[in-house]
C-alpha cells in the first residue's frame, strides 16, 4: 500500500497543552515521501545524484526548497517545518515534495540540464504537477493554502510553536556544521 494516503495522527496526553504540538508520526519519513512521490509520479526522471530530504525552518511564505551541493554530489530538499503538523493536509506535504521534484528534474537543485531559464516562468511547475496526475492533490493544496496558511501560521507564531521549531532547527543546524 502506498504511504500516500490519509493518516490520522497520535493524540497523546498533554496535546492540549498550549506548547504541545500534535505531529503525524509517518510525517517524520520524509525519505519514504519522497520514494513513493518519485516511484509514483517522477519514475522517468533521470535521478544523477543523491537526494537528501529534511525539515527545515517554519517560514511563514515558503513551503519547501531545493539546492544542489557545490560538487553536484547530492541535492537537498528542505520542507517547511509546520508541515509536520496534524493540522496540515497530507496533500501540502505531498505537493510541495512534488514540486520540488519538478525544479529537480527541469535542472533547478540538480545536475539535470535546465528546461527553461527561470523555474516558475508560464506557470510550468503546476502544469507539470497536473500532467503528472497530481492535478487534484494541487487544487486541494492550494484551496487549503489559500483559506487557511496564515491564520494557521500565526496561530502557531501565538502559541510559540514557530519559535520552538525554528530553535530545534538552529540547533541542529549547529550540530551538522
Amino acid at each position: 500500500m502506498s504511504r500516500i494516503a490519509n493518516r490520522n495522527s497520535i493524540k497523546r496526553k498533554g496535546d492540549d497543552h498550549p506548547h504541545s504540538m500534535r505531529i503525524v508520526p509517518k510525517r517524520l519519513e520524509l525519505a519514504s515521501y519522497l520514494e513513493d512521490i518519485w516511484q509514483r509520479y517522477f519514475s522517468d526522471v533521470q535521478r544523477p545524484n543523491e537526494i537528501y530530504i529534511g525539515y527545515c525552518f517554519p517560514w511563514k511564505t515558503r513551503l519547501g526548497l531545493i539546492r544542489l551541493a557545490l560538487d553536484n554530489s547530492h541535492s537537498f530538499i528542505g520542507i517547511n517545518s509546520l508541515l509536520q503538523l496534524a493540522n496540515v493536509p497530507e496533500s501540502v506535504l505531498v505537493t510541495t515534495i512534488a514540486h520540488e521534484l519538478v525544479h529537480y528534474a527541469h535542472g533547478f537543485g540538480s545536475p539535470l540540464p535546465r528546461a527553461q531559464q527561470h523555474p516558475h516562468a508560464n506557470g510550468i511547475v503546476e502544469k507539470e504537477l497536473e500532467a503528472r496526475s497530481l492535478g487534484p492533490l494541487l487544487q486541494e493544496c492550494n484551496e487549503w493554502l489559500d483559506h487557511h496558511w496564515y491564520p494557521f501560521y500565526e496561530e502557531q507564531k501565538a502559541r510559540g510553536r514557530v519559535r520552538l521549531l525554528s530553535a530545534l532547527y538552529t540547533a541542529r543546524r549547529q550540530t551538522v556544521l
